[in-house]
């Protein structure tokens, strides 16, 4: 009888809390982008005002943010984008097809942010070995 409460108080807990949930979300919105194009963007316009494109976009990734969160109020269940397109567009016609496009296109997508973050990966480590 020991046995079985030490078996159930070793088990992993499945879920994310609130400091798990943020650092995905951050990673999964800032990446390896802005560190990739930044100094690209900084030599190409010969100064800091290509910062004031990163203000603007920051102002955009706000209202984006506000909407997402009034989607997630408005359809509180698992799933993200796939409920949210299924629920405005109609289970029967349109969400169906633009739920399962936006699925599908993760095939193509996944494998081109981890190669962004490969490059990124790869363009810190010269500065330490070089």
């Amino acid at each position: 009888h020991d046995n079985d409460h030490d078996n159930n108080s070793n088990r992993l807990e499945q879920g994310f809390g609130l400091i798990q949930s943020i650092g995905v979300n951050v990673m999964n919105m800032f990446g390896t982008g802005p560190l990739i194009s930044l100094p690209l963007l900084i030599g190409t316009m010969n100064g800091p005002q290509a910062l004031v494109g990163y203000a603007l976009a920051a102002c955009l990734s706000l209202v984006d943010g506000l909407i997402w969160a009034e989607l997630a109020a408005l359809y509180p269940s698992s799933g993200g984008t796939y409920v949210y397109l299924l629920n405005c567009f109609g289970k029967q016609t349109w969400g169906r097809f633009l739920a399962f496009l936006f699925v599908w296109q993760f095939i193509f997508s996944g494998p081109l942010e981890i190669a962004s973050a490969c490059i990124a990966i790869q363009q810190y480590l010269q500065y330490v070995w070089i």
